[in-house]
């Protein structure tokens, strides 16, 4: 009988949750994917992917996602410098003929306040999956102009690319690289 109870709460409470949860894609014209890394030590250069797609689930009640599956295309990494870009596409970094996408798949959400909390999942580069803490801050909600819902919010993080095997150790460039992710999505 408790097994029974406890499998009827469970449920309802999932439902619950799912009750409030409404899909989103992304608006990639108003969404960007960023980074930025030391150089030699002394300044930090700065980049951005421009091909990504994500899903999220989305619960407005709690203004924070419930679940969220994202892709970025390696080849659409820039950096302002051509020949930086290609050379960060090559076998030496991220071999984006081999291993042509970068994966995040949300594990839990831990709110941390109203308007903010951390989102940990999993990230995947050159096959190589490793846990990531982002912290998140939910910027709004709005129509747009047909209508539909429209979410806000910024994620900001740190990975160490080497372990990802991205680049080796150097002093040329840092390990740590800070990410910084502004989205834009739209009810679908």
């Amino acid at each position: 009988m408790k097994k029974m109870l406890l499998a009827f709460i469970t449920t309802a409470f999932f439902a619950s949750s799912a009750l409030f949860a409404a899909q989103y894609s992304l608006d990639n014209a108003h969404t960007s994917v960023g980074f930025k890394i030391k150089h030699m030590q002394i300044s930090n250069v700065k980049g951005d992917f421009t091909d990504f797609n994500a899903l999220i689930d989305f619960d407005e009640s709690k203004k924070q996602p419930l679940k969220m599956d994202a892709v970025i295309k390696i080849t659409s990494i820039d950096t302002g410098t051509q020949k930086r870009d290609d050379h960060l596409r090559s076998a030496e970094y991220f071999d984006a003929n081999k291993f042509p996408d970068m994966k995040f798949v949300m594990k839990e959400f831990i709110a941390d306040g109203s308007d903010e909390g951390k989102i940990k999942g999993d990230l995947t580069i050159k096959n190589i999956t490793k846990p990531v803490t982002l912290d998140y801050e939910f910027g709004g909600i709005t129509k747009d102009s047909n209508g539909k819902n429209k979410i806000g919010f910024s994620l900001e993080g740190k990975i160490d690319r080497t372990e990802f095997g991205v680049g080796e150790k150097s002093v040329m460039l840092g390990d740590e690289v800070k990410i910084q992710v502004e989205v834009e999505a739209v009810e679908k």
